[in-house]
């Protein structure tokens, strides 16, 4: 094997593992994301439904009616 063709090799070898490198990256950061993006959207969620909660026993105060027991 020639020294040229051997350092033609290596070259593609060194850039097929740093482009599986950086895809690999690429993969972990949009993992760690979006198990952050459902970490807020729960918590956005429960507020949500507690404000919903929270404005239908106002409603149910205006007209005059009470509001079941099991209501939160």
């Amino acid at each position: 094997m020639t020294p040229w063709r051997r350092a033609v090799l290596i070259g593609l070898g060194c850039l097929y593992l740093g482009g599986i490198g950086f895809l690999s990256g690429m993969v972990m950061e949009r993992m760690r994301f979006d198990a952050q993006r459902t970490a807020v959207l729960t918590r956005l969620t429960a507020a949500q439904d507690r404000l919903h909660a929270h404005l239908m026993r106002l409603e149910q105060r205006a007209e005059g009616r009470r509001p079941r027991p099991d209501d939160p």
